[in-house]
């Protein structure tokens, strides 16, 4: 029982640079606590349970505002300081969006865990993936998909160029999917649109591993975590980070055997 109670406590939510600790109520950006009014707080942590889902504006009022009449007003207003606080829309980050009519959608990739041990064996023993959910069927890609997943698997590092707005993204969700069973479903997608600083690119990694967040990681570091792991790590949205993320890449593959690296970006990474 305390077990249980401990791993409740120490649930997690992370997207982009953020850390939600619902039973807690804290929310971390790269470690460090930053300040949220309770109302938004509330809104983010069911936003972040119903991940890829619309939740409606009356389900929202109804949970934060049990016992009061609110308008939408309201809603509003602790949404618009919800987005604010996340940097959303800032650098091409998204996080909240309204969805007229119904509601508001949690859209960023999200990974729902319990906090393990400072190892990381968490993870790699737990052969899990946190690849974002596909709200629609892609139609008529289905030769680019068995074509890139067969390129994957042969090849090990595989990137996938061009401008924005196109699909990439959306094709290497797809992809892999596809490859689920290839290993083992230990998949993780690294979502690098939100970053800011080229210098988390290695930490954001680390901390979808499950490695401490206090720390910070380089190349040469994870290559020592991943060793003989096989895994497919999905690198999104490189082009803004690309030197970091082209370093990171390149060390990976270079350094283990049977790491393999899918990414999309608006350039090539330009890695050997």
């Amino acid at each position: 029982m305390l077990d249980d109670e401990l791993r409740q406590c120490n649930d997690v939510a992370a997207f982009g640079p953020f850390r939600l600790f619902p039973k807690r109520r804290l929310v971390e950006k790269d470690g460090v606590p930053i300040g949220l009014s309770g109302r938004a707080l509330d809104i983010l942590i069911l936003l972040t349970e119903r991940a890829g889902e619309v939740v409606s504006k009356k389900e929202l009022t109804t949970r934060v505002w049990p016992d009061v009449v609110v308008t939408e007003g309201s809603l509003r207003f602790h949404v618009g300081v919800l987005r604010k606080a996340l940097g959303d829309g800032q650098t091409g980050a998204r996080y909240v969006t309204n969805v007229p009519g119904r509601g508001y959608c949690f859209v960023a990739p999200i990974l729902h865990d319990p906090i393990g041990p400072p190892t990381g064996q968490t993870f790699l023993a737990d052969k899990t993936h946190n690849l974002p959910r596909q709200l629609t069927r892609l139609v008529g890609r289905d030769e680019t998909i068995e074509s890139i997943s067969a390129q994957l698997l042969n090849q090990r590092f595989v990137t996938i160029v061009g401008p924005g707005g196109i699909g990439k993204t959306s094709v290497a969700i797809s992809v892999a999917t596809a490859v689920l069973a290839a290993f083992d479903g230990a998949i993780r997608f690294v979502d690098l649109g939100p970053l800011t600083d080229p210098q988390l690119v290695p930490s954001t990694l680390a901390s979808l591993l499950g490695l401490p967040a206090q720390a910070s990681y380089s190349a040469s570091s994870l290559v020592k975590v991943l060793g003989q792991k096989r895994i497919l790590l999905v690198f999104d949205s490189c082009e803004h980070v690309i030197e970091a993320a082209s370093e990171l890449a390149q060390q990976l593959i270079q350094g283990t055997p049977h790491v393999h690296i899918l990414a999309t970006s608006r350039e090539s990474l330009r890695v050997e």
